[in-house]
């Protein structure tokens, strides 16, 4: 039986946490570029929908495994150390994006 990421079916046995997530790491970028470029403030809300994307890729992860969700998780575990105004902080956000994207193509 061959791999599913090797014939390239992947969204055909994708678990629904891995839509949730993607929605909610869409969201949550949303919010961040939206604090960054349009100056709006969002308090603790950001943080709370960063748990959330956080669990939700952490499931992702788990019920409809592609590697390239590994760069999803490495990238939300490194986006809360460096401040959110240097140029790291969106960087890393970018790369979990192109962890699902990838994922989203195979």
């Amino acid at each position: 039986m061959r791999s599913s990421v090797a014939t390239g079916t992947f969204l055909g046995r994708v678990h629904w946490a891995f839509h949730l997530g993607l929605a909610l790491y869409g969201m949550n970028l949303g919010v961040g570029l939206a604090a960054r470029f349009g100056g709006a403030r969002f308090g603790v809300w950001h943080h709370v929908l960063y748990a959330l994307v956080a669990a939700s890729a952490l499931a992702a992860a788990v019920l409809s495994f592609h590697p390239a969700l590994l760069l999803t998780l490495a990238s939300l575990a490194l986006i809360p150390l460096p401040p959110a105004r240097s140029g790291w902080h969106p960087a890393l956000a970018g790369m979990g994006l192109v962890g699902y994207v990838l994922a989203a193509l195979s």
